[in-house]
């Protein structure tokens, strides 16, 4: 029987055939609540995390991040910028938008299942992050396997308005704030030079000598997640994005495209210079041969996304938007543009182009300062609701010292035990009412700044941002510093006794304080606790510490890295330019005395050289953690 030349062309062009499902260790070592685990052809698989980006319900609102570092040391590499990130797809169950990125570097199996004829048999040396490509490589395996899910597993893709996803390189906005920990940390913790590290950087990066790295990279999921779940996001292999590089003006990138940019550093990276902003160019071809650029310490993952137009209701929602946001400006700009009309009537073509130019300003201004009165008011609305908490919590204390005092619940008490409760608690209501003053000014100032509507939206906005951090407690205070705000516009502030009651109801409707702050949802439950995180009696503590101070948080497990067959070395490089290993684990000692030789760097070119703060230099524990 003969096939028709179209069928012939699509069996050519299929990745290798199907075989038995791999065992998760070697696509989802570290399975978590929450992850997306796409198929792949001969029977792997890939997984992908959530990011959301909580903004505004309209249909152009997108999240405005600051990226890069705000050292000028950065240069035009890396100094801080403004940009905007916003996912095309929605959570289940969860308002606000989202997109997917995986949640581990693409290994070399799973780029030989996608790109090569034959089915690869998985193993630990498979597990290795896939290097030696270059971004065309990259690029044609994102191509190939999105086409390989739209015939097998479209109906598992991600939809975004009916449409569903397709596979591409993160953009480096996607990139840096999924590094960082998106809407998941903080503002502080999201503007340092790292996502949080409590125990240590040898605990999730991959990074030079011999307490990390060694010189290799090494299998993926072998370290602990950033707090979106991500996996060897910094360090083990530089990580390549989808937009050529350009360098950085103060505040903007520069209008000159170059070459590759690759992200987050490598295992060739010391330590002390590993950061979210580390981002160096690449050239995309090789002066030498003419070959696109391959380097041994360089990989790729990958994102889910959306095209934006998905249909011509959500094109038409985008116009509206744009309408009603070229339209809504305040009373100058208003002025000024009706006045540019004015003129532009009757006004020569040269004269035209000027005043067009000249709006295109404005509205680019006045834009940006709707952003920044909305980031204004946000900022506010949290900080009220923060007070408001801090002002629910001393009257807990208070409501625990007063039947003391008042002697019910005490046999016996001393007058100095007395005068002492007394103190504490004139002390917590002082607390409680500067807290609630505190929170009167802000929500006042919001009252005379922002409508209801406003206060109501960007109220959304916040409270998805704290459940995304782990704190929804927070949203029976966020409720009510908005309504106070709006009402105090139409009508005033409330009495004092009327506030705190108020405030005192949102801090009941939210309930005690949580005790720890839970893991970010990046490993299953430990079977082994340590000894501080059991019921059971503590044991002995240095006398140091005074009894009175509450206990510290229990520290989170840490599970030890799988156990893998010995993985042999990247035959890329020379071998006089990498350390003498025969085996990926268990690693030989290294002694002192004999240093690893220099690894071959390749033609990257850093821009600028690793930012290095001056300060004492810390040692280290036989564990790797700082001491």
């Amino acid at each position: 029987m003969r096939l028709p030349i179209a069928a012939i062309l699509l069996l050519a062009a299929t990745p290798a055939v199907a075989q038995a499902p791999w065992v998760p260790d070697f696509t989802n070592p570290r399975a978590a609540d929450g992850d997306l685990v796409l198929p792949m052809p001969c029977g792997g698989s890939m997984a992908f995390r959530p990011v959301e980006t909580p903004a505004g319900p309209g249909a152009l609102d997108d999240r405005p991040v600051t990226l890069g570092t705000t050292d000028p040391a950065g240069g035009i590499a890396e100094f801080a910028r403004r940009e905007s990130v916003a996912g095309p797809f929605t959570a289940q169950g969860r308002e606000g938008a989202i997109y997917w990125i995986g949640k581990y570097e693409v290994t070399r199996d799973q780029y030989a299942a996608v790109t090569q004829d034959r089915c690869p048999e998985p193993s630990a040396a498979g597990r290795l992050p896939a290097a030696t490509l270059s971004w065309f490589d990259a690029v044609a395996f994102t191509q190939r396997y999105t086409t390989w899910l739209m015939a097998n597993a479209r109906a598992r893709l991600p939809q975004a308005d009916g449409t569903p996803a397709f596979v591409r390189l993160p953009t480096e906005e996607e990139w840096e704030f999924a590094a960082r920990g998106g809407a998941a940390v903080s503002e502080l913790d999201f503007l340092a030079r790292t996502f949080p590290m409590p125990e240590g950087t040898a605990r999730y990066a991959w990074f030079q000598g011999p307490r990390s790295a060694s010189g290799r990279a090494q299998p993926v999921g072998m370290l602990e997640p950033n707090p979106l779940g991500l996996h060897d996001i910094l360090g083990n292999v530089g990580e390549l994005v989808l937009e050529p590089f350009r360098a950085v003006r103060v505040g903007r990138l520069h209008g000159q495209a170059g070459g590759v940019v690759v992200k987050g550093g490598d295992f060739r990276t010391p330590e002390a210079s590993l950061r979210c902003s580390l981002r160096i160019e690449v050239p995309p071809f090789d002066a030498s041969d003419g070959q696109p650029t391959r380097l041994a310490s360089v990989g790729f993952r990958v994102v889910l996304a959306a095209h934006v137009t998905t249909s011509l209701r959500r094109a038409e929602a985008l116009n509206r938007a744009f309408e009603a946001e070229s339209r809504a400006t305040g009373t100058e700009a208003e002025t000024a543009r009706r006045q540019i009309a004015a003129m532009r009537e009757g006004a020569d073509p040269r004269l035209r182009q000027g005043l067009d130019r000249l709006e295109a300003g404005l509205m680019a201004a006045e834009r940006a300062r709707v952003e920044q009165e909305r980031a204004g008011i946000r900022a506010q609305l949290e900080g009220a609701a923060v007070l408001g908490r801090s002002a629910g919590l001393s009257q807990r204390r208070m409501d625990g010292i007063e039947p003391l005092l008042a002697g019910a619940d005490v046999v016996q008490a001393s007058p100095e035990m007395r005068a002492g409760w007394a103190r504490a608690l004139e002390q917590l209501r002082v607390e409680r009412e500067l807290a609630l003053d505190g929170y009167a000014r802000i929500v006042a100032d919001l009252g005379r700044t922002a409508d209801r509507a406003t206060l109501t939206t960007e109220a959304g906005v916040v409270a998805r941002e704290t459940e995304t951090r782990g704190v929804p407690e927070l949203r029976p205070f966020l409720d009510v510093a908005t309504r106070h705000a709006a009402d105090s516009r139409d009508s005033g502030m409330p009495a004092r006794d009327r506030l705190r009651e108020e405030v005192m109801a949102a801090s009941r409707l939210a309930g005690p304080p949580q005790a720890a702050v839970t893991a970010p949802p990046a490993a299953p439950p430990r079977p082994a606790q340590p000894a501080a995180a059991r019921p059971t009696p503590a044991p002995p503590q240095p006398p140091a510490a005074p009894p009175v101070q509450p206990p510290a948080p229990p520290p989170v497990a840490v599970r030890p890295p799988l156990p893998l067959p010995p993985v042999t070395a990247e035959p890329e490089p020379p071998a006089a330019s990498r350390p003498s290993q025969a085996s990926q684990s268990p690693r030989p000692a290294v002694t002192p005395a004999r240093p690893p030789a220099p690894v071959r760097e390749g033609p990257g070119i850093s821009v600028k050289p690793p930012i290095r703060r001056s300060g004492p230099s810390s040692g280290f524990d036989a564990t790797g953690k700082p001491l």
